[in-house]
């Protein structure tokens, strides 16, 4: 069964089965998914289900209902997607495969009359290459699900990774001052990165990359 994971902050709060064919997101409590916080409209969005499929959509909010950074009205949900409301998040985890689809590929890899498939593609992963002050020319890989950075009570950030995306998001900053991407804050909503991308968080410069993932032996 699909479900939706609430989580503030980076900090995982609850796991919602998508039990219903609709599930209603906001800030009165009578929401299947009341999240109390002021950035979040009383009547903020739903989830509709239909068979295995979910889609998102906003009901007018006052603060916008964002996927992967981007503002929706209707969404079409996939596996890993990121969802924001307010300044908490939701990531969508579908129903990968049932028992029914793993036999039919079990199945269809058996038969010897099949035609080869094709190369899988090269697994990538991002990393950061600092590029200021004393640090300068040391990398990170970014193979955690969730990575912080910056300096506590100045400005930190996190850098997400959902399957081969990576998104920047804002955690906290003296003033009000949030990240920078290629030379721009990024407000309150959370940012997919491209390789090439410059962050600069809490004063330091970091060039996001994306490079082959190193094989296990």
């Amino acid at each position: 069964m699909a479900k939706l994971v609430l989580s503030f902050q980076g900090r995982v709060l609850e796991d919602f089965p998508l039990n219903k064919e609709r599930l209603s997101i906001g800030r009165a409590p009578d929401n299947d998914i009341c999240i109390e916080n002021l950035a979040v409209s009383g009547r903020h969005a739903a989830i509709e289900t239909v068979l295995k499929d979910s889609f998102l959509i906003d009901l007018g909010s006052t603060n916008g209902t964002f996927v992967n950074g981007a503002a929706i009205t209707r969404h079409t949900l996939k596996n890993g997607d990121y969802i924001t409301i307010g300044k908490h998040s939701l990531t969508y985890h579908s129903e990968a495969y049932s028992s029914g689809d793993a036999e039919v590929e079990k199945t269809i890899a058996m038969r010897p009359s099949a035609k080869p498939t094709a190369a899988a593609p090269i697994p990538m992963i991002g990393k950061l290459q600092v590029q200021n002050g004393g640090s300068a020319g040391r990398e990170m890989i970014l193979n955690k699900p969730l990575s912080k950075l910056g300096k506590a009570g100045f400005q930190v950030a996190a850098i997400s990774r959902r399957q081969q995306d990576y998104y920047l998001e804002h955690i906290e900053g003296k003033d009000g001052r949030t990240p920078k991407l290629n030379g721009i804050e990024i407000g309150l909503q959370p940012r997919q990165l491209s390789s090439g991308d410059v962050v600069e968080i809490a004063g330091t410069q970091l060039k996001f990359v994306m490079v082959a993932a190193p094989q296990e032996m």
